[in-house]
């Protein structure tokens, strides 16, 4: 099956439970994730977020401070 189209029926459980995995390095039955299946749930993740989630809510979003809101320490500085 395509990963675009397992993209496009996943739920947001299987998101949930993919992230999950991601995060411990386990799947949900307790066994380890390899590098390949880190590498493709990884892809699987972003992708999803790409298409269905907010952008401030994807996988590595940054804020982008703007100068009246954001706090000095957001982004550091080299002088810091």
């Amino acid at each position: 099956m395509d990963l675009n189209l397992l993209i496009d029926r996943m739920d947001v459980a299987t998101y949930q439970s993919l992230k999950s995995s991601m995060e411990t390095g386990k799947w949900p039955d307790g066994g380890a994730l390899t590098g390949e299946q880190r590498t493709l749930v990884m892809e699987a993740l972003i992708r999803y977020g790409h298409q269905h989630l907010p952008e401030d809510q994807r996988i590595g979003y940054l804020p982008q401070p703007d100068c009246k809101s954001a706090p000095d320490n957001l982004i550091p500085t080299q002088q810091q």
